[in-house]
């Protein structure tokens, strides 16, 4: 049977397609049914329907669970696509018919949702309480395929240092140049001595981000300019949480994005060695796909996220919300 772009139009429905992409998301007919509010009967004979127009299975059943065999892939990697574009045109109608609403899906790097992002909420808040913000935190190598296929709306990350030679599919404005900060309890012993060179820190316990993070990289050629290795007692977490607990000790020493240290830093719980010179990580920005409009809650996010900044650059206090 050779399909034709009316056949197909004709015959899968945009349902269909949000239920497999659901099952596959869920992992289980069961918990996709549950996120469905349908019955599993409902979301099975569903599937089925799928197969048989397609003359071919779409999930691998096991203990496990169920993933999607290798036309399975083709099929969600496409659906995602138009998913995607379903959630725009239903954000397009609603912010038409009764001004905005609908949701943004932010995909972020744990070291920038610490500040910019909970403030650009707070901000989209404020001016449109009906928009739901869904976060999903995870490395770039992660997010910007969820970001080609439309998983995701928007990304806010550093941007890499190879970005020129990244897809063509997305695009980039970036909102802020970010600093390193080289940070440890504020009891750490070495807080005496000022400024502290990296080859004194060396000896002490150190967190690191994991080795498929861009910190990552950034943290090892920074001991490779100074002619170190990289420390040998090493944690390894992208955790922010469990990081400034290890630091607690007032021995563990770790490399953080300024912006992620900064507020801890005013709380008393950690300190930032001197090191006589600023330390760059990059610049931080915010992606997108070249080839999808926006849905007006993803633009509405973008203007919080360039109003969250002006307002960081001028010092400026937040706003608080009306009553």
């Amino acid at each position: 049977m050779k399909f034709t772009t009316q056949s197909i139009a004709r015959k899968l429905k945009f349902h269909q397609l949000v239920v497999f992409e659901q099952v596959l998301q869920s992992g289980s007919l069961v918990r996709a049914s549950q996120a469905l509010n349908l019955t599993q009967p409902a979301v099975t004979k569903i599937i089925h329907e799928l197969e048989s127009y397609f003359e071919a299975p779409l999930l691998v059943r096991s203990n496990r669970g169920v993933s999607a065999t290798e036309l399975g892939q083709v099929v969600v990697q496409r659906a995602k696509s138009l998913l995607a574009e379903l959630r725009a045109l239903t954000d397009e109608v609603n912010a038409f018919q009764e001004g905005t609403s609908g949701q943004v899906m932010v995909g972020t790097l744990i070291s920038a949702s610490t500040s910019l992002l909970p403030r650009a909420i707070q901000l989209l808040k404020q001016r449109a309480p009906g928009v739901l913000v869904s976060l999903r935190v995870g490395q770039m190598d992660q997010l910007f395929p969820a970001l080609a296929v439309g998983d995701v709306d928007l990304v806010v990350g550093r941007v890499p240092d190879d970005w020129h030679r990244r897809s063509e599919a997305l695009e980039v404005d970036v909102l802020y140049r970010e600093d390193l900060s080289i940070v440890a309890g504020a009891h750490h012993p070495l807080h005496q001595q000022m400024p502290v060179s990296l080859e004194h820190l060396h000896a002490y316990p150190w967190v690191l981000p994991t080795r498929d993070s861009l910190l990552r990289r950034t943290a090892d050629r920074l001991f490779a300019d100074n002619g170190l290795p990289t420390p040998d007692n090493v944690a390894e977490s992208l955790s922010i949480l469990t990081n400034i607990t290890l630091m607690q000790d007032q021995r563990t020493v770790a490399l953080m994005p300024y912006e992620a240290s900064l507020q801890f830093i005013q709380a008393g719980m950690l300190q930032a060695f001197d090191l006589g010179a600023p330390l760059q990580f990059g610049e931080i920005g915010c992606f997108y796909a070249a080839q999808r409009h926006l849905g007006p809650a993803a633009r509405l996010f973008r203007e919080c996220l360039d109003l969250a900044r002006a307002e960081s650059d001028s010092g400026q206090a937040p706003i608080q919300a009306s009553p």
